[in-house]
């Protein structure tokens, strides 16, 4: 990927693409494999927002069948096997214990009727899937296993617990990237840092937009034939300030956070923890609502939390207070975590869509709100213009098919569909992860550790000899060699390949780096000093974007630095 904003600048696009999240890509790939010439358009770096934040989790649509809604269960697995199926290397089946207590509502027999009928309703969740990505069936642990795997839960009634699968992402950020580069690779354009100021309007239709380009900090105008505006929390607010719209419908957002904890798991389980709060919208409650401590890349992944946030996307925050409340109600749910503030490595927090604005009651977040795909043209009177405000990742990939459907017709275009289901996105046309790991372990048996290989196929999949190509590395290179050299080749590839602009791009979007803690000083300065080399970078510069990333640290919680 290139950025060349006059390259954008001296061309008409069939479609540009407003954020460079995962509805955007997604939107960006199913366009371009119908034939469509597209730009995708980020104010900030690709996936840098919520779609880098989220639960990292692919959900099946098992907690539907509480609101009776059986389209969306079917939904979300149809949406979950095409991720399984398009990016092996970057999502994985999750098991998730869910504890059982009485004979009641919270009781086996119950809990497994759900579970029965929610394996019938997705029969076909394996359809295409290789072994290694296929979700099991539902099924039951006795009092002593579950006890066995996690000590600390409530023992009273217990009398075990159901085991089912979800989905779970590796590394969020990567899987935006390879939608992204899937799409550049067919023909799209992209560019991040790039901010849409306005529109350009004549009568009654929008023909491009205003542009401002914060690495040059020119204005530019960029034209298209149709608009689709992706950019999540962001988007009712350029719609105002660009084109004086208010949507009748205005959205509500959730502050959706998430704790990454400096914990191992032993056994690769997760499990759901019982809350006081309900879901008010369940049909069949069964007691409240569930958080999950979820072992994820050698830490522990605990949430969600949900809190309505009226403010500015760019300012989200925690107030004072919040951790230590969310780590009290973690360990009253399970004694055996025993969580401190001071293991809080990392704070993920990002704007979840949830309703419309004015009818959720504050105290009573319900579950999992619809996206919203609104045709300007029939709601406003101007024409050419789409917005796609989703809710969740997992179903990216089908809300964007349904958004460039409207687009298609808008341009008038004979309508064919785009098999994004089946086709792999950057790096997804592996056999097996296993089989692309023995690849380049046979490859390099000595010069690059089992871990580097692993990260190595996680985020780029089958295309990992792209980035071992900028490595001063050689298969019979002496064991160690690889250390420096592999992220040295990562940051070369994010750089020249990928876009990487910043120090927090590299650090948190492109490589492993930040994704699980703070990088010690070491490592910051080398990967600094890596993209000064590339860059062009002066001491002041390079200095300038390493204080970023602390300070980024910094304002996820007051416990970061200490790691």
């Amino acid at each position: 990927m290139v950025r060349d904003i006059n390259a954008l600048v001296n061309k008409e696009f069939d479609l540009i693409v407003i954020g460079g999240g995962i509805f955007g890509v997604c939107a960006a790939w199913d366009a371009v494999l119908r034939g469509l010439s597209v730009v995708v358009l980020e104010k900030g770096d690709f996936s840098g927002a919520t779609s880098a934040n989220h639960f990292k989790m692919v959900h099946g649509g098992i907690r539907y069948l509480q609101h009776g809604d059986i389209v969306r269960v079917r939904e979300s697995s149809r949406e979950r096997s095409a991720l399984l199926r398009i990016a092996p290397h970057l999502v994985k089946p999750l098991p998730i214990v869910i504890p059982t207590y009485g004979q009641g509502m919270k009781g086996k027999a119950i809990l497994g009727a759900g579970i029965l009928l929610y394996d019938m309703l997705t029969i076909d969740r394996n359809k295409g899937l290789h072994n290694d990505r296929r979700i099991p069936r539902g099924s039951f642990i006795s009092r002593k296993s579950v006890l066995r795997l996690f000590p600390g839960i409530r023992k009273e009634n217990l009398t075990g617990a159901a085991v089912f699968y979800d989905g779970q992402m590796h590394n969020p950020p990567r899987v935006v990237l390879s939608f992204l580069r899937a799409a550049v690779e067919k023909g799209a354009a992209a560019a991040n840092y790039t901010e849409v100021t306005g529109f350009l309007k004549e009568g009654e239709r929008v023909f491009g937009v205003q542009v401002r380009d914060r690495i040059s900090n020119r204005t530019v105008e960029i034209r298209g034939q149709c608009i689709l505006n992706a950019s999540g929390p962001w988007a009712h607010r350029l719609l105002e300030s660009g084109l004086g719209i208010r949507l009748r419908n205005r959205p509500a957002f959730s502050r959706d956070l998430a704790l990454v904890v400096n914990r191992r798991s032993a056994h690769g389980y997760a499990i759901a923890l019982p809350t006081p709060s309900k879901d008010t919208d369940a049909l069949l409650d069964r007691g409240g609502r569930h958080l999950f401590a979820v072992p994820w890349r050698g830490y522990t992944l605990i949430g969600v939390w949900h809190k309505l946030f009226t403010g500015h996307p760019d300012e989200i925050d925690v107030e004072p207070g919040e951790l230590e409340n969310y780590v009290t109600e973690i360990n009253k749910s399970d004694s055996g975590l025993q969580i401190r503030v001071d293991e809080i490595n990392l704070i993920n927090t990002g704007l979840t869509l949830f309703g419309e604005e004015g009818r959720q009651d504050k105290d009573k977040m319900s579950f999992g709100k619809r996206s919203m795909l609104i045709d300007h043209e029939s709601m406003n009177g101007v024409g050419r213009l789409v917005t796609l405000i989703g809710v969740r990742a997992t179903t990216a990939r089908g809300m964007a098919s349904k958004a460039v459907d409207l687009v298609m017709r808008k341009l008038g275009k004979p309508m064919r569909s785009a098999d994004t289901e089946n086709i792999p996105i950057y790096g997804g046309d592996i056999v097996t992860w296993g089989h692309e790991m023995e690849a380049l372990r046979s490859q390099y048996p000595d010069s690059i550790s089992t871990a580097q290989q692993s990260s190595l196929v996680h985020n780029y999949g089958s295309r990992w000899p792209e980035v071992i190509k900028y490595a001063q590395i050689k298969p019979s290179s002496s064991p160690g060699t690889g250390a420096g050299e592999i992220l040295k080749s990562e940051i070369r590839h994010a750089v020249r390949e990928e876009m990487a602009l910043h120090l927090s791009d590299v650090v948190f979007r492109r490589t492993d780096l930040g994704t699980g803690r703070l990088p010690a000083k070491r490592e910051l300065e080398a990967c600094a000093a890596a993209m000064a080399e590339e860059l062009g970078w002066d001491r002041e510069k390079t200095d300038s974007e390493i204080k970023s990333i602390a300070t980024a640290f910094y304002s996820a919680g007051p416990s970061n630095q200490a790691n």
